[in-house]
């Protein structure tokens, strides 16, 4: 039977949402996969006038959060004018395209039903991901890359990103059993746990943060405590897992971070992690062009400079390193206090968004609080939103957390 164009055409209006399901499956195990997966989607998204319905509604009921979502991404181009790099700036533009997905995403799961299928099937991934991890830490698969191996298992997501996209995973679950009352709760708690203990064994200590301070915001805004109650659960919890770091495998790098600070307080930056060669280093390219910095993509050959004039810095395996590892010093040392504020007032408003969500009646409301909270720690310590599971895993979450916002139909 020939089908007639608007038949085809109809179909092309759910394809988008099949391949963004496709695009969840197989986010932690494949970068090309996904990325594939996405660019065809939002392709389709474009075609069918689902991309331009949800960019208006976004507007019309987030225009803060677009409006900082904007002031940040226009610094990127802007930064290429004073860029010291600018070949290296194009290249770190091309790398965030995949922020363009969010209105693509928030109107393909227009529905109730769109969005359990979508977030079951990412579940279902990160699941499948975590039993790689096990096999990894037990030698039955032999997998190393970007610091993942048998003593370190975050499997293909690597030793940055992982305890980033679990934590985030471990609170929404915690989240979702809150709000359940039969066995999905305890399967949504089980799966919760397993993501926690899986953080704990891996070296990754932003990952311990993040997983953290994400279950502590669940139980304060989820459970119907009184205050004094939920900040005793939320110590007792802090005080857990600080004894089990302690105690377990996250002491080895308790112990470097702090013999870390003390080098660094007598000024020897050779005994002390590289981390902090590169923080400085970013401190001083910004120094090196005052007032708006080294421009995007500036930082690389800036820090291969100041590392000749600074020979005492450790920059580790990387002689031009394409990041200091921190969001924060990163946007810092490219155009300065300007785009500092940018940054901050990005996370403060995403962050407050979904702050004032209903989280005892809504459960998706966490997809967008979380992965911004987790955002603003992760920079900290790591690049932050250029990373590409922690980027793309917040492209995703917020993309459905803004479908559940008023003016998206259902």
């Amino acid at each position: 039977m020939i089908r007639s164009p608007f038949q085809i055409f109809g179909n092309l209006r759910h394809l988008d949402f099949r391949i963004f399901c496709i695009a969840a499956a197989v986010f932690p195990f494949s970068v090309a996969a996904t990325n594939i997966a996405l660019v065809t989607a939002l392709a389709l998204c474009a075609f069918n006038g689902k991309y331009f319905s949800g960019a208006k509604n976004i507007w019309e009921r987030q225009r803060a959060l677009s409006l900082a979502w904007i002031a940040y991404l226009a610094l990127l181009p802007l930064g290429l004018i004073w860029s010291v790099d600018r070949l290296w700036g194009m290249h770190v533009i091309s790398r965030q395209w995949y922020w363009l997905c969010v209105p693509a995403i928030s109107a393909t799961l227009e529905t109730h039903r769109r969005r359990e299928i979508f977030l079951l099937i990412l579940s279902i991934g990160l699941s499948c991901h975590l039993l790689f991890c096990l096999a990894q830490m037990f030698h039955w698969v032999h997998f190393t890359a970007d610091g993942s191996s048998a003593t370190d298992p975050t499997g293909h997501i690597g030793h940055i990103g992982f305890g980033f996209v679990y934590g985030i995973w471990a609170a929404w679950l915690l989240h979702r059993g809150l709000l359940y009352h039969t066995w999905k709760r305890w399967g949504a708690w089980l799966l919760a746990a397993w993501a926690t203990l899986m953080i704990l064994l891996t070296a990754g200590r932003s990952g311990y943060l993040i997983v953290a301070v994400l279950l502590g915001v669940v139980v304060w805004k989820a459970l119907r405590l009184q205050p004094w109650v939920k900040t005793v659960i939320t110590l007792f919890a802090s005080i857990m897992i600080v004894a089990i770091l302690a105690l377990g495998p996250g002491q080895q790098r308790i112990v470097w971070t702090w013999h870390s600070f003390q080098a660094i307080q007598r000024g020897d930056f050779s005994d002390a992690e590289a981390r902090w060669s590169l923080w400085y280093s970013a401190v001083l390219a910004w120094q090196s062009h005052i007032p708006m910095g080294v421009g995007t993509g500036g930082y690389p050959v800036t820090a291969t400079k100041i590392k000749h004039l600074h020979p005492d810095l450790k920059y580790g395996p990387n002689v031009a390193p394409a990041h200091p590892h921190s969001m924060y010093l990163l946007v810092f040392s490219r155009w300065g206090p300007l785009g500092l504020a940018c940054l901050m007032w990005l996370f403060l408003v995403w962050i407050r968004t979904g702050w004032k969500e209903n989280w005892r009646q809504s459960d998706t409301s966490g997809l967008l609080a979380l992965p911004a909270i987790a955002m603003a720690l992760y920079g900290i310590s790591g690049p932050g939103l250029e990373e590409h599971f922690s980027g793309i895993f917040s492209t995703l979450l917020l993309g459905a957390g803004l479908a559940v916002t008023p003016g998206i139909r259902h």
